[in-house]
């Protein structure tokens, strides 16, 4: 039977999935905002701020959370309405199968349709697989501070008249659809 791929934005439902991805990185590597494992209602509380403020997405196979990734204002300057940081989280069952790959791909067409400008993203060192995989995916290094890696990428925005970013539910349906079906493309089976 063929793997089911979809990626998609999320909700509050899905919190507890995602969260059992997460603490793990909080726990065991210093690449998370948090020092500490939010508690669950936490953790829906920021989905509702963040999936209707900048946007979250996630990839699931056969129904089950592989991966999400976020975007937040860490580490941009106030004021500045087309940058976002990126944080992206996956399941170490799920690595290196283009989980992260599918999530890019979609948050960077909506970040495309939203208009925004700039993408950055910050990389715990040392960790050349996160950096190989960013250069991959366009982002280029711009510093290296107290053992973290900034890496960004522009975006050329669909409105480059746009005052500022368009909120990601906004986006015309059709141009959502398009790039989750391409984003879900992106997924490969498992070896065996």
């Amino acid at each position: 039977m063929p793997m089911r791929v979809a990626v998609r934005r999320i909700n509050e439902w899905d919190a507890p999935s995602m969260l059992k991805i997460y603490a793990p990185y909080v726990e065991n590597t210093n690449c998370t905002p948090d020092a500490a494992v939010p508690s669950l209602q936490d953790y829906i509380q920021r989905i509702d701020r963040y999936t209707y403020g900048r946007g979250w997405i996630m990839t699931e196979i056969d129904s089950a959370t592989a991966g999400f990734c976020l975007l937040t204002e860490r580490g941009v300057e106030k004021g500045d309405l087309f940058t976002a940081d990126i944080q992206l989280y996956v399941a170490p069952e799920y690595q290196r199968r283009g989980v992260g790959a599918s999530l890019y791909d979609l948050m960077l067409a909506i970040m495309h349709h939203a208009n925004y400008r700039r993408v950055t993203a910050h990389i715990p060192l040392p960790n050349d697989a996160a950096a190989a995989f960013h250069e991959k995916m366009g982002f280029r290094p711009v510093r290296e501070e107290n053992g973290v890696l900034l890496m960004a990428r522009e975006i050329e925005p669909e409105n480059p008249g746009a005052e500022r970013f368009t909120k990601p539910y906004l986006i015309e349906n059709a141009d959502y659809e398009r790039a989750r079906e391409h984003a879900a493309t992106l997924v490969r089976e498992a070896a065996r």
